[in-house]
């Protein structure tokens, strides 16, 4: 509710602007509360072009092997948006960043605990906007004009809508 998914898909469009010269794949995994392995595998599949119907019906450790086999031979990117609990990476087929393969994985969760688990190299804690901040990206993000040349009401009307959303402005547009 802060803003982690919003910043990481920044990162991740970030990074996709400059692929030729920092990451030969980046790939983006929406994480859900219910973690499955699988679920995991089919979005990094897709990405690395190994999703089709045959694949699709491996075993778990067969679609890992698959994985592995190709993002071993790459400098990835890995981010993955939402975990709720330690993910096993291997277990997915991913093999893990070191200083041969320059590849990262960047995860965010709500929880300081499952960073540690996923023995996170750096955390980042990410905060609320305080009220004035998140007024000004309101304003930025909505437009002057629209906030000030409009019907006179409406300028009332959306600064207590503000409060009531206090730091999450992105939650108004």
């Amino acid at each position: 509710g802060v803003g982690k998914t919003t910043l990481l898909k920044q990162i991740y469009n970030k990074l996709l602007l400059d692929l030729q010269n920092t990451f030969g794949v980046v790939i983006w995994v929406s994480v859900s509360k219910d973690l499955r392995l699988e679920k995991i595998q089919e979005q990094i599949g897709i990405k690395i072009g190994l999703f089709d119907k045959a694949w699709k019906k491996k075993s778990l450790k067969d679609k890992a092997s698959d994985i592995f086999k190709i993002l071993k031979e790459k400098k990835f990117a890995l981010l993955m948006d939402g975990l709720w609990e330690r993910v096993d990476l291997t277990k997915v087929g991913v093999p893990l960043p070191d200083s041969k393969n320059l590849s990262k994985i960047v995860f965010t969760t709500r929880s300081l605990e499952i960073c540690g688990l996923m023995e996170a190299d750096m955390q980042f804690k990410v905060k609320c906007l305080a009220a004035e901040e998140a007024w000004k990206l309101f304003q930025t993000l909505i437009g002057y004009e629209t906030l000030h040349e409009g019907h006179p009401e409406v300028l009332g009307l959306v600064m207590d809508i503000s409060k009531e959303c206090y730091g999450f402005p992105l939650a108004l547009p």
